[in-house]
């Protein structure tokens, strides 16, 4: 009886395992941190959102779209960004401060909030990839733990 109890806590082990292991795979994919500090969410194939920090700045939704579409989607420095969809409510993450960006005018996408923000960039305000990289400012070190 004593090895049907060590074979049954060693599968749940397993079991355990195996699904943080699938979990830590499926959800680190996903998302993209920028230098700054603030997170990008891919919405579908051709938009991204880029979710503001508290106390944020308008150049920090540029810094995200502008490091995401370079690093993540492989876009060169004079490829332009384009917003998509103002500030407002996220749709990848609880976030009341979430703007969405493709590489494509917002009348070539699909999916995207086309919402206007209070905020932040405005729906069809577009960048180059480089200009908005360049745009990130290093976390403030109250931002610092």
């Amino acid at each position: 009886m004593g090895g049907l109890v060590k074979r049954t806590a060693f599968l749940w082990v397993s079991t355990l395992s195996m699904v943080a292991v699938v979990g830590c795979q499926t959800g680190g994919s996903a998302a993209f941190t920028a230098r700054n500090g603030v997170r990008v969410n891919p919405v579908n194939a051709d938009v991204f959102e880029v979710i503001a920090r508290p106390n944020g700045r308008k150049s920090d939704f540029w810094c995200g779209a502008g490091s995401y579409a370079s690093r993540q989607l492989g876009a060169p420095d004079n490829a332009l960004v384009y917003t998509v969809g103002g500030a407002g409510q996220g749709v990848t993450m609880k976030s009341p401060d979430a703007a969405q960006f493709s590489l494509k005018p917002p009348e070539q996408v699909s999916g995207a909030t086309g919402r206007a923000g209070n905020w932040g960039p405005s729906v069809g305000q577009a960048n180059s990839v480089g200009r908005a990289r360049n745009s990130c400012a290093p976390p403030r070190n109250s931002d610092v733990s």
